[in-house]
Order: structure tokens, then sequence, then C-alpha cells
């Protein structure tokens, strides 16, 4: 059984990787809209995303290397 940690961040980590799909639906609604301007905020916002996906691996990683996962 996961300890309450790991799920925190086994959850965050899913849906953090299911929103960064959600967002290029987003981007392209934006683009289909004529709005430049909102498809490179939800542009941006995938990124932010994405860069949290990668903290959250690599801290993952790290926890299951010290088998505190």
């Amino acid at each position: 059984m996961l300890s309450n940690n790991s799920y925190n961040l086994v959850t965050a980590l899913s849906e953090k990787s299911e929103a960064i799909s959600i967002y290029d639906d987003f981007i392209q609604d934006a683009h289909d809209a004529d709005s430049p301007e909102c498809a490179e905020l939800w542009q941006k916002l995938k990124e932010d995303e994405e860069r949290h996906v990668e903290l959250l691996k690599e801290h993952v990683e790290l926890m299951v290397q010290n088998n505190k996962f």
C-alpha cells in the first residue's frame, strides 16, 4: 500500500500529465478562434505543467532510490 505522501505524488503526476494533453486541445481551439493571445497563454500554462511533471518525476525517482516510496 502506498503512503499518503507517495499517493499524493503519484496523483499529482497523473493529473498534471493529463492536463498537458488537454492544453493541446485548448491551444488548437484558440487557433481555430483566431485568438493567438489565448493560444500563447495556453502554451505557457502547458510549459509550466511540463516543468511541474519533470519536478514530480525527479522527486519520485529520488524517493524510490532512497527506499521511501
